[in-house]
């Protein structure tokens, strides 16, 4: 039962990773405004934050390319621990695999990446 518990415990934790998006965040901020003024539940609102959690990972293993070339002035870190990979990057081009431009950053990005398929997908 202790691999079941902490198995759907890193299946929620991957999953929460995308509400530090922006989007992710406008979502809370909105759903928060409407708990507030108790147009929703705190139910509702776990609820429909758990749905835009597997939506978009979902949409990313689903219809997403998963290929993308990332070509980077300067490395200024990486770490690698619970299988997430966190890298610290300078002027950074995006590029599709055939080498075109998909975006260009000037300055410092943030990569974080993890593997956030369900249990039973992997």
């Amino acid at each position: 039962t202790k691999l079941i518990l902490l198995d759907s415990l890193l299946q929620e934790m991957s999953y929460t990773l995308y509400q530090g998006t922006r989007l992710g965040l406008a979502l809370k901020e909105a759903l928060d405004e409407m708990e507030e003024y108790d147009q929703i539940s705190p139910s509702v609102k776990r609820v429909i934050l758990r749905k835009f959690d597997e939506t978009i990972c979902d949409t990313f293993q689903n219809n997403v390319d998963n290929r993308l070339v990332l070509r980077a002035e300067r490395l200024w870190s990486f770490r690698f621990c619970d299988s997430v990979w966190q890298l610290l990057l300078k002027n950074v081009e995006f590029l599709t695999n055939s080498g075109n431009l998909v975006a260009s950053v000037k300055g410092k990005v943030k990569i974080v990446a993890c593997d956030a398929r369900k249990p039973d997908r992997r």
